[in-house]
């Protein structure tokens, strides 16, 4: 099971921060991903639901279905990227984020897809 969760966590993860395959003129810029922090957050993949907060100096938590981690975010030039240390075994995924609706979005080269959205602003 750990090992199933596992796998899932890093396809999120590269998911999220994967290049955009449609990378334009909705991509979000270096401010408009910045300002995303401080939040907290849901994000969906396959049928998934992942929780995670992430603080305006970088730092990351994440739980799912009882598994938990820790990590950094930060930007290098327009692409966000994070790193998990369990989830991504510390390695950076980095990528470009566009918005569809209320929706954050990524893709990635194999055409799956991250969905994720800022829950403390959706009640507002």
């Amino acid at each position: 099971m750990k090992m199933i969760i596992g796998r899932f966590f890093l396809a999120l993860l590269v998911a999220a921060v994967v290049p955009v395959a449609t990378a334009g003129a909705g991509t979000l810029g270096k401010t408009e991903i910045a300002g995303l922090f401080p939040g907290q957050f849901e994000a969906k993949v396959k049928g998934y639901r992942v929780f995670f907060s992430g603080a305006r100096n970088g730092s990351l938590s994440g739980e799912a279905y009882g598994q938990s981690d820790e990590g950094r975010w930060f930007m290098r030039g327009t692409a966000l990227c994070v790193v998990w240390n369990k989830w991504t075994d510390g390695e950076a995924r980095c990528g470009r984020i566009s918005q569809q609706g209320g929706w954050y979005v990524a893709v990635n080269s194999e055409g799956e897809m991250l969905k994720f959205r800022r829950t403390d602003l959706a009640q507002k």
